[in-house]
């Protein structure tokens, strides 16, 4: 069965798929100092072991889909700390890390590329071949899955939507090409909508369009997820339907660092609610940390069903 096949088939049953949830916050309750993709990239160039170590904690609290951070090794986002020669290579590093430790899984672990969340490229024209130069490196170094996203919504609130818009779409597209199974991502305010202001109906049509093998929503509560799931069931009925849910902001007074059992259950217990809804995937949003997934994981063992990777790939 190659991938889009795979990837648009809805069986009824088995565990729906875990992903890794937010490096950021994982990464900064494990004592990083990071606050963005360029700390991330230099963190991959200067402590790679702590990012080897953040994969295999993932592995280890049950993720099928590790997310190797690659939105951090493009050349935009490194130029910033004068290491944009460095893309490839620190590209080859972050996917390295995390399939070293999905190889090390007792289970079968996937490996997916992050292609997007990057700065605006000057030109509206340069975009397609940023995200196309980006995703023939994510091939090399061995991906098995491109998530494709367009600018982060901080970055996309400074353009034009038509810019925004194009972006999501170049990022598709530049996935899709590579035959690899591609998963768009997109990011959701509280009203539902991108932060270029379209609908999420319209978002699904032209994400499948483009060749999305599977779509992927991040929301910032499980109502706001309900209402993903119920608007889509007419949208993208065929495709697999996944969301990253999200957790309040932490202070950034470090009392991140370990989160409260009872919120980790209460998240995990929202999750559950999307899974039972009809989230093929999920993950964990902004804010999430280890603690996050590992309360979804434990939770979703007990259920004893076998996990729909094979199906996804």
């Amino acid at each position: 069965m190659n991938a889009p096949e795979a990837s648009t088939s809805r069986p009824p049953t088995g565990r729906p798929l875990i992903l890794s949830g937010d490096p950021l916050a994982s990464l900064r309750g494990r004592g990083a100092v990071v606050s963005s993709n360029t700390a991330v990239g230099r963190l991959l160039r200067e402590s790679p072991r702590a990012v080897a170590e953040l994969h295999e904690q993932e592995v280890a609290l049950g993720v099928d889909v590790v997310r190797a951070l690659t939105a951090a090794t493009t050349t935009r986002a490194l130029a910033p700390i004068g290491m944009a020669f460095r893309a490839a290579a620190l590209t080859g590093t972050a996917v390295e890390l995390a399939t070293e430790a999905a190889g090390a899984a007792p289970r079968r672990v996937a490996v997916a590329g992050i292609l997007g969340h990057t700065a605006a490229a000057p030109m509206a024209e340069r975009i397609a071949e940023d995200y196309a130069v980006h995703a023939a490196r994510l091939v090399a170094a061995g991906c098995e899955i491109l998530v494709a996203c367009g600018f982060d919504p901080a970055q996309a609130a400074c353009v034009p939507p038509q810019i925004a818009r194009l972006a999501r779409r170049a990022a598709v597209v530049s996935a899709s090409s590579t035959q690899l199974a591609t998963w768009a991502l997109v990011e959701l305010d509280g009203a539902g909508r991108t932060i270029d202001g379209e609908g999420i109906e319209e978002v699904a049509r032209t994400a499948l369009d483009s060749g999305a093998d599977a779509l992927l929503f991040e929301v910032a509560s499980a109502d706001l997820g309900l209402g993903v799931l119920r608007r889509l069931e007419s949208v993208a009925h065929e495709a697999q339907i996944g969301l990253l849910l999200g957790v309040e902001p932490a202070p950034r007074d470090g009392a991140d660092r370990l989160a409260p059992a009872e919120a980790c259950d209460a998240w995990a217990t929202s999750a559950a609610r999307l899974i039972e809804a009809g989230a093929r995937m999920m993950g964990g949003g902004t804010g999430t940390t280890l603690a996050h997934l590992g309360a979804l994981a434990k939770m979703l063992r007990a259920t004893q069903r076998a996990s729909l990777l094979r199906r996804a790939l």
